[in-house]
């Protein structure tokens, strides 16, 4: 994947969607998540709540003890897939019963923290309209507008204009899940040596992104947003600074 391209969909989700799209598209593309289970992430099976937050007795034990006893290693929780059922919206296990656990570079770690912050929804990734995403029809809805791209819209009237985003080429007229990397193998049997050896390799690519993507990478918005998203990023910006930094230099 171009982490260009990613990026140009989580600004153009910005937009149209507000944070939790910013936030959704590069949880997707650094975690591999299905989006059915991006959909269902509930609030105590992400960072920073999980896994104190997990209901599981023995599992919380025992991710406690990997994730914030042995090694301190931000994670997400794979519990659900959210589907309908019956013609319900039901909570299923991940498809092939994939429960697994999700570490995460440290600006994801941030940028959950943040999102949390920002909203009470029991969804980590609320919709437009604050309710469950699975039932906004996200292919149809979502992820159209944000790849394919719009024009400024022009105002009538009383009605504000809405910004416009540009296309992302490479996933225009495409499902978002069938271009993004998967997990299969990634995360089996891995020991926590390796989870982190996981997790530093995405904060570097991360940091080998931001360090070149200069002062005007956030577009407007057509409302506020409820975090200060542009000082985040130039403290991201410092940061990969720092770490391309030679020692004694």
């Amino acid at each position: 994947m171009d982490i260009t391209d990613v990026h140009q969909l989580a600004l153009n989700a910005s937009v149209f969607w507000g944070f939790p799209g910013y936030v959704f598209i590069l949880t997707m593309a650094f975690t591999g998540m299905r989006p059915a289970e991006l959909y269902a992430l509930r609030r105590e099976y992400a960072h920073p709540t999980w896994p104190a937050s997990d209901p599981d007795d023995e599992q919380r034990e025992e991710s406690i003890e990997r994730y914030l006893v042995e090694q301190t290693m931000p994670a997400i929780r794979v519990q659900y897939q959210h589907q309908w059922k019956a013609s319900v919206l039901t909570l299923l296990p991940p498809k092939y019963d994939s429960h697994r656990t999700l570490v995460i570079p440290r600006f994801l770690a941030e940028l959950l923290e943040m999102l949390l912050d920002s909203h009470d929804s029991e969804w980590v990734f609320p919709s437009i309209n604050g309710g469950p995403l699975a039932k906004a029809n996200f292919t149809y809805r979502y992820r159209g507008k944000i790849a394919d791209g719009r024009e400024t819209s022009t105002p009538r009237s009383t009605w504000r204009p809405l910004p416009g985003w540009p296309t992302v080429k490479a996933y225009a007229g495409k499902r978002l899940y069938l271009l993004l990397a998967g997990v299969e193998g990634t995360y089996s049997n891995v020991t926590p040596t390796m989870e982190r050896a996981i997790m530093d390799s995405l904060q570097v690519r991360w940091q080998g992104f931001v360090v070149t993507s200069g002062a005007d990478w956030l577009p407007s918005s057509p409302k506020p947003l409820p975090v200060d998203l542009l000082t985040w990023m130039k403290g991201q910006v410092s940061a990969a600074q720092v770490s391309n930094t030679p020692s004694g230099s």
